[in-house]
C-alpha cells in the first residue's frame, strides 16, 4: 500500500507527463489523490521540491535497472537492455524527462540541477559501456566517443519521441545502433 507522500510523487508524475510541469499544481495533485490542498503541504513546501521528488522517484527506478544491466556478460547486450524501455512504468519515467527537458529553462533552478545530474549520470553510463565493448574489441567506434555517446543518447530519445507521434508505435531501436558500431 502506497503512503500518502507516495501517492502525491506518484500522482504528480502522471500529471508531468500529460502535461508538463507548468500544468502541475498542488491543488490537481490533492484533488486527484483526495486529500486537502494543505496536507500536500506537509511534505512538500512548494512546487520545485515535488518536482525534485519526482526525479529522485525516477532516478531510484533507473538505477535499479542500470544495476540489471550490469549484471549481462557482454556490452551489446548492455546497451541494447539500456535502449529498450522494457514496460509502461519505465516508459512513463523517460516521458516526465523528456517533459521537464523541454521546459528545462522555465524549471526551477534546483530541478534543472537535479535533471542536469540525472543527464551526466546517463551520459557517464552510457560512455562506459562503449569503452568497456571498445576494450573488449566488441565496438568498432571510429567517431569521437563523446560524440557518439551523446549520438546514442538523443537517437534513444528521438525514438520515443517519435514513437507517439506516429501512433504509439514502439521504433526499436536498439539492434539499428548495437548493430551500427559492433565488430
Amino acid at each position: 500500500m502506497y503512503s500518502t507522500k507516495s501517492k502525491i510523487i506518484n500522482t504528480a508524475l502522471k500529471m508531468v507527463s500529460e502535461n508538463g510541469y507548468e500544468w502541475l499544481s498542488f491543488q490537481k495533485v490533492a484533488d486527484e489523490v483526495g486529500i486537502a490542498k494543505s496536507s500536500i503541504y506537509h511534505y512538500f513546501k512548494k512546487k520545485e521540491d515535488l518536482g525534485i521528488a519526482i526525479m529522485e522517484l525516477i532516478e531510484e527506478k533507473i538505477i535499479i535497472k542500470k544495476d540489471k544491466i550490469l549484471t549481462y556478460e557482454s556490452e551489446k547486450e548492455k546497451l541494447n537492455a539500456y535502449l529498450i524501455k522494457a514496460n509502461t512504468e519505465e516508459t512513463l519515467y523517460y516521458e516526465v524527462i523528456a517533459k521537464l527537458t523541454f521546459d528545462f529553462n522555465g524549471l526551477p533552478l534546483n530541478l534543472q540541477n537535479k535533471i542536469r545530474e540525472h543527464s551526466l549520470k546517463t551520459h557517464e553510463f552510457v560512455l562506459q559501456i562503449l569503452k568497456r565493448g571498445i576494450e573488449k574489441k566488441e565496438f568498432n567506434i571510429t567517431k569521437n566517443l563523446e560524440e557518439t555517446t551523446m549520438g546514442i543518447i538523443l537517437m534513444s530519445i528521438g525514438s520515443y519521441i517519435y514513437g507517439r507521434v506516429f501512433n504509439n508505435i514502439e521504433l526499436d531501436i536498439s539492434k539499428y545502433i548495437t548493430n551500427s558500431i559492433t565488430n
